[in-house]
């Protein structure tokens, strides 16, 4: 989806620069390299683009009316996300410890990403960047990520 087809969609929202750093990037840049979309007060999503084919490279859910087709959403347990995906597993983001990011298959090959912001943690870990499954039932999502094909 192009970007500019997300701001016809949500024409009534507000588009905001902000950064990805916010969510556990690793990006320094000296200017917003996303953008923050709001209802009234309401934070919606983040997302950003590719510079190249402007394309939307990423989204990261922050309101619960979205939901995954198994039913997850903002503020979903980690208990509920462990019955749904038994294999999930969690690691620590190198970038910001506060944050613990679940996902099924490879990092680096993820498609979908549920993020865990101060919270206790979700695994039980050994090595700092080494997946582990999720023992923990009662975190709450923060937020979703999203890539798109």
């Amino acid at each position: 989806m192009l970007a500019t087809e997300l701001k016809e969609a949500y024409r009534n929202c507000t588009f905001s620069p902000t950064y990805l750093v916010k969510y556990g990037f690793d990006e320094y840049e000296s200017k917003p390299n996303a953008t923050l979309v709001s209802s009234s007060s309401q934070k919606l999503f983040v997302f950003w683009v590719n510079r190249q084919t402007k394309k939307v490279a990423g989204l990261i859910a922050l309101h619960p009316a979205y939901r995954t087709a198994q039913g997850i959403h903002v503020g979903s347990t980690s208990g509920q996300l462990k019955t749904r995906f038994p294999s999930m597993r969690v690691v620590p983001n190198m970038m910001m410890q506060e944050i613990q990011m679940a996902f099924l298959g490879e990092v680096s090959a993820t498609g979908i990403e549920y993020a865990f912001y101060k919270q206790q943690p979700v695994g039980k870990y050994i090595v700092a960047d080494e997946p582990v499954k999720i023992p923990a039932f009662n975190a709450k999502i923060s937020w979703i990520q999203i890539y798109p094909n």
